[in-house]
């Protein structure tokens, strides 16, 4: 496993610290930190950005964690995925939004706003759609919202890590939680049979194996975080069509030779007549 060339824990402690400015409590009362407002879209009564629902929060929220993740230097597709992976964790997190289709709200909030993106956040001429445009494909099913729970145990473990408090049994144990979701997603036809969905699996596998050996490093003593097993690839369609190629030179063998017999015995019964 190659060490990514960005500081994957600073891009995890940011999904974090954005993740903390919105969220439903417990009561079903929403928080908002006045952190969020800053890409909200600008309100004349408050002559600043202000959202007036979650979703504007949300949309908000993955402008703030675009413009945050750009100075990482990541590829666009990485920041796509993250993008991705974080709208469908968030509106999965609210109780009257987590049946809403990401595709639905990509096209209403990202799509049909574009101004507001345009002007808000470029990173090398992109726009925030023009990112998110990378990995649409991935909003175009509802097995995106497979992968929540394998991202915000990621989420957790690498802020276990940024406030050291590595706790041996604690991380244990989320490890072996995301060990088996991850192993589901592993055997999922639908994930491992699309490129897409398999490459974002590569990426959750490959940011755990990151997350495993700074464990290692930092807490010698454990030894109970389990290794992932790698990401499937569909058996490939070429084999059967194969097989059926190399039969066919057999049956024509056999036919040829059926014939031929054929033959040689018919001639034997006229030469003895």
């Amino acid at each position: 496993m190659a060490k990514p060339s960005y500081n994957i824990e600073a891009v995890y402690g940011d999904i974090n610290t954005i993740d903390g400015y919105f969220y439903e409590k417990s009561d079903k009362s929403e928080f908002t930190h006045g952190s969020i407002s800053k890409y909200c879209p600008y309100n004349s009564t408050f002559n600043s950005g202000f959202c007036m629902n979650y979703f504007q929060m949300a949309r908000s929220g993955v402008i703030n964690l675009l413009d945050n993740l750009k100075k990482y230097n990541l590829e666009y597709d990485k920041l796509a995925e993250y993008a991705i992976l974080f709208l469908s964790y968030k509106l999965k997190q609210h109780s009257e939004h987590k049946s809403t289709n990401l595709n639905t709200f990509y096209t209403k909030y990202i799509v049909n706003n574009n101004d507001d993106y345009s002007k808000n956040i470029k990173f090398n001429g992109l726009t925030c759609k023009d990112i998110i445009d990378k990995k649409k494909n991935l909003m175009n099913t509802n097995e995106i919202s497979k992968f929540n729970e394998a991202f915000s145990i990621l989420v957790l473990l690498y802020n276990e890590i940024i406030k050291n408090k590595t706790s041996c049994e604690k991380c244990s144990e989320k490890a072996n939680d995301f060990s088996k979701n991850f192993e589901n997603l592993n055997e999922d036809s639908n994930i491992n049979g699309n490129t897409s969905y398999r490459n974002l699996l590569s990426t959750l596998s490959n940011d755990y194996d990151n997350f495993k050996s700074y464990y290692a490093e930092k807490c010698s003593g454990c030894k109970d975080i389990p290794t992932l097993p790698k990401v499937k690839t569909p058996p490939s369609k070429l084999i059967p069509a194969l097989s059926t190629f190399s039969v066919i030179p057999v049956f024509l063998g056999i036919a040829y030779k059926t014939i031929f017999k054929k033959k040689i015995k018919k001639n034997k019964e006229e030469n003895e007549n």
